[in-house]
Parts: structure tokens; C-alpha cells; sequence
């Protein structure tokens, strides 16, 4: 018995060294931060080459790494002359995955490449966490000073798996830059391949094979949206419908516009976190903004007044849901529909008021939480 126990308390002593020399990487410094924000960084040495043959094969490697990443990865900005290529992206992280449970976290960043003659410098920045319904950035998640404990020894429990996948992340994506940068048998993309496919000028008729329910409707290029956006929204309003067909609820919202961002057309709303729909759009990341005439002002006064907590929301409205090829949610009766992929995700603070009207209106009061949403489709009757 004095055995098996001796034996139990080497093992475990044994394991506790392992982790503790498995750490050594992780502990102090392993976290670059520059003016308080967490940035990785890195610069290759590519004498002998000019900018004009590093930087095809830098926007190569990025554009490659994007699409097959998927979840909204992107090239969000280059620039040529200048040698800039901002990526955006989004992939999970694994901490750990078994037959019964999946562990991860859905890590955004942004990956920014200079490209100059003779050198490449890439820099992981603007890094967070979606993880279990929340948003955690990076400074706030994996730096010395949240992470480690007070002698810096060793990681706190709490935030060990997000630094060291994050680190692990960090040094495989260098590496496999180098080797994908450096390697001359990469193919060169010309220029003119990295150029958008133009938009259609003709509006594209929705068939009955891509979705029964959107019979009726016209599928449009998000510049060709008819009306004012303003009158739209303060005088006629709009719907907000977040959810899937197991469970969805809508809100009537006045609040909002169109405009561009990151080179992606985009939609504004906005919803305050005490509406029923608000868990719903923080759920999904896809969502719908539809438009209605005159005759269904009633509908729309209805769901602006009463809560889907309360009972059969779509029932009362009279309206008649449809589902969208992705998934989302609308209503047949809409003469306009915009479907939205959540790009960014704001909540709205008093400090940030600069209107002493808007500031002395809503003192006191709860302020609503500002989405931006890449339009990814629009139906018009």
C-alpha cells in the first residue's frame, strides 16, 4: 500500500515539473503588447528581391489562407503602392475535444503585411474571443499581467488554454509564412488576378430550385437598394429578425442605415440588450432587416409593442415567415429584404455622447448595442 502510494505522489510530482517546464515558453514576455495592445510581430529578410515580386506572393499566401480558414476570412484592404495587406480572420481554436464535449473558442485577428524591397514584416493584432456567448479581447484575456500570477511563475487556470493556443498560434503562423514566402515555387499571381469580379448590372430572377419561399422576389446587388434609407427607417421602419426556424423573434426598429466598411457593403441597427431579440441576434450571426409599406403598419406597431417572451409573436403579427437560403429568418409580406452577417458588435457607452440632449434623454438608462452587418443578400419585389 506505502508503495502505491509513494508511487502516486511521484507520478503526480512528476507531472507537475513536466507542466511546469512545459510552461517556460508561455510565462513572461511570451505576450508582446506595444502602447497596451497585444500584437505579435515579425520581419523577414528577403535581400535580393524587390517589393514588386514579395508582395504578390504575400497576398497570395494571405488570399489562400483566408478561404480556407472560411468563417468570414478575408483580404480586407491592400494597397500596392503602398506594400499594405490587412487580412481579417476568424477560425477556432481547440482546447479540447473528445466523443461527449468541444472545448473551443471562435479567435478573430487581423493579420497586416508591409512589403518592402528586400523585406516582409507581418503583425498579428486586434485579437479576440468569442467564446460561450461572449467577447473577450486579448488584452483583457492573455497578457502578463491578467494571465500570470503575481510572481509571474506560472499561468492562472482561468486564462491557461486562451495564452498558450494563442502563442501557439502566433509562432505556427510565422513559421508557415516563411516557408510560404521564401519558397520560389509559389506561383506569382498577377495583379489583375486579385481584382474583384464586377457586379452583375442586371438583377438576378430567385428560382424555385435556390429557395421556394422567396418566389416573387428579385435577388439585387446590395448599390442597386431602391429608396431613402432615412424616410425608410424614420417614417415607414423596419424589422429586425434574428433566430433560425427553431426559434426566432423579430422587432420593429427605426434606427439604423447603409453605408461601406472594410470594402463590404454594410448595414447599421441597433438593439437595446433588454429586447427579447437581442439574445437571438447575439446567438447567430446571421439576421435579416426588412421593409414594409404602408398597408402593414399595424404588423409593425405590433411587434414594436409587444415581446416575443410573451407568447406567439408571429401569430399576433399576422405576418407570414420565410426562411432564407442560409437560414435566416424573414417575412413573405416585406417588399424588402437585407440579409446580414454580423462584422462588428458594439454596445453603446454614455461617455462616448457627445449631444448633452441624447446624454440628458438617456441618463440613467440602459443604451443599445450598435451591429454592423455585411450584406450578403437583398430581395426586392
Amino acid at each position: 500500500m506505502n508503495r502505491i502510494i509513494l508511487l502516486f505522489a511521484l507520478t503526480c510530482l512528476t507531472s507537475a515539473l513536466t507542466a511546469k517546464d512545459d510552461d517556460t515558453k508561455y510565462l513572461a514576455g511570451a505576450i508582446p503588447e506595444i502602447d497596451g495592445k497585444v500584437v505579435f510581430s515579425q520581419t523577414y529578410d528577403l535581400q535580393g528581391e524587390d517589393a514588386n515580386s514579395i508582395y504578390p506572393r504575400v497576398y497570395q499566401w494571405l488570399e489562400r489562407r483566408m478561404k480556407q480558414n472560411a468563417n468570414d476570412s478575408r483580404i480586407a484592404l491592400f494597397d500596392r503602392d503602398k506594400g499594405n495587406i490587412t487580412a481579417a480572420g476568424a477560425e477556432y481554436i481547440v482546447f479540447s475535444n473528445s466523443a461527449l464535449t468541444l472545448d473551443r473558442s471562435l479567435m478573430n485577428y487581423f493579420i497586416i503585411a508591409t512589403v518592402s524591397t528586400g523585406k516582409c514584416e507581418l503583425r498579428l493584432e486586434r485579437i479576440h474571443y468569442d467564446y460561450q456567448s461572449r467577447r473577450y479581447p486579448a488584452e483583457e484575456w492573455i497578457t502578463d499581467k491578467v494571465a500570470l500570477n503575481k510572481k509571474q511563475t506560472s499561468i492562472v487556470r482561468a486564462y491557461r488554454k486562451f495564452r498558450i493556443k494563442t502563442i501557439d498560434f502566433a509562432e505556427q503562423l510565422f513559421a508557415e509564412a516563411i516557408k510560404e514566402i521564401a519558397d520560389d515555387k509559389i506561383a506569382v499571381l498577377a495583379p489583375a488576378e486579385h481584382t474583384a469580379t464586377p457586379a452583375p448590372e442586371q438583377p438576378k430572377e430567385i428560382t424555385a430550385s435556390a429557395s421556394a419561399a422567396l418566389q416573387g422576389y428579385k435577388q439585387i446587388e446590395p448599390d442597386k437598394i431602391p429608396g431613402n434609407i432615412i424616410k425608410m427607417l424614420t417614417d415607414d421602419w423596419m424589422l429586425i429578425t434574428a433566430g433560425t426556424d427553431a426559434k426566432f423573434n423579430m422587432m420593429t426598429a427605426s434606427w439604423g442605415g447603409l453605408g461601406a466598411l472594410y470594402s463590404r457593403p454594410v448595414a447599421t441597427c441597433y438593439i437595446n440588450p433588454q429586447r427579447y431579440t437581442y439574445q437571438l441576434m447575439e446567438a447567430n450571426s446571421t439576421y435579416t432587416l426588412s421593409f414594409y409599406t404602408e398597408a402593414y403598419r399595424s404588423a409593425l406597431q405590433y411587434c414594436g409593442t409587444n415581446s416575443g417572451r410573451d407568447g406567439d409573436k408571429v401569430k399576433g403579427s399576422g405576418l407570414t415567415p420565410l426562411t432564407t437560403p442560409s437560414g435566416s429568418k424573414a417575412f413573405a409580406e416585406a417588399w424588402l429584404i437585407i440579409e446580414c452577417r454580423k462584422l462588428v458588435g458594439q454596445s453603446l457607452s454614455h461617455d462616448a455622447l457627445f449631444d448633452d440632449k441624447v446624454k440628458s434623454e438617456w441618463s440613467g438608462k440602459q443604451l443599445h448595442k450598435m451591429y454592423i452587418g455585411e450584406i450578403i443578400n437583398v430581395w426586392v419585389k
